[in-house]
């Protein structure tokens, strides 16, 4: 049985070391004719290359990206390809794969985006988002078709929402962990602003979510604010707004 695996290794490496030295060349004209993506001045191999710039879907540009791909790390049934770029003048960093059960991977993802440009990448209607969100995820896992696993952290600092009237909502964080029924679960809680902020998101069997999210007005809170927290969350008797909901993923379009 050792013996299979151990062949299956080798011929495994050798057919990923070959497609790995091939030109990037060949690979960003297939890529560029297939109109998912677009990407200009790229050099080296598909082990080792960069590209001055890859357009995704005529909306995300990444500049000055470089990436590697450690082959030793097909010895442990995984394929991966550390990247760096950097998007809209922000460095990304992370590691990403997929292993031969079927897995996909990232790791050590680091990078940093406005509120703004992630409202306009989500297409909020109404709102508008400020601030500047870092983004720090040890690891995230999922297989297709499944819920995803993650756990790190996500800082929105100098958090504000606009619609009618700005709200301030100080410093925002979100900590990604796994649930006790090992799905993905987000603490979120945050310091300063015009509402206290308290709760927990997270991902339930069957591909639903369940949000649960305590909402205080502070002393600096206008009268607005307040009255547009009642629009969507329950006010309750000391003062708090519950914001208590569940639902279907298939339903809001993630899964």
């Amino acid at each position: 049985m050792k013996k299979r695996t151990y062949i299956f290794v080798a011929i495994t490496s050798y057919l990923v070391l070959l497609t790995a030295s091939i030109p990037v060349s060949l690979v960003t004209n297939m890529v560029n004719n297939s109109g998912v993506a677009n990407i200009q001045g790229a050099s080296g191999t598909l082990w080792n290359g960069k590209a001055y710039a890859i357009l995704i879907n005529n909306n995300i540009e990444l500049k000055n990206t470089s990436w590697s791909f450690p082959l030793w790390k097909v010895l442990t049934g995984k394929i991966t390809i550390n990247i760096n770029s950097q998007y809209s003048e922000n460095d990304i960093s992370a590691e990403v794969g997929a292993s031969f059960s079927g897995n996909y991977f990232i790791n050590n993802l680091k990078t940093k985006i406005s509120a703004q440009q992630v409202a306009q990448l989500a297409n909020i209607p109404m709102a508008q988002l400020s601030g500047l969100i870092s983004i720090d995820i040890d690891h995230a896992l999922w297989q297709q078709g499944e819920l995803p696993l993650a756990t790190g952290v996500i800082n929105w600092n100098n958090a504000e929402v606009t619609v009618a009237e700005t709200a301030s909502l100080g410093n925002v964080t979100i900590t990604l962990s796994e649930s006790e029924q090992k799905l993905l679960k987000a603490n979120i809680k945050n310091q300063g602003g015009d509402i206290k902020i308290n709760g927990v998101a997270e991902l339930v069997a069957d591909a639903d979510y369940a949000v649960d999210i305590k909402l205080l007005p502070t002393a600096s809170a206008s009268d607005n604010i307040k009255q547009s927290l009642g629009f969507f969350a329950k006010k309750q008797s000391n003062g708090e707004y519950l914001l208590k909901h569940s639902g279907s993923l298939n339903k809001i379009g993630l899964m």
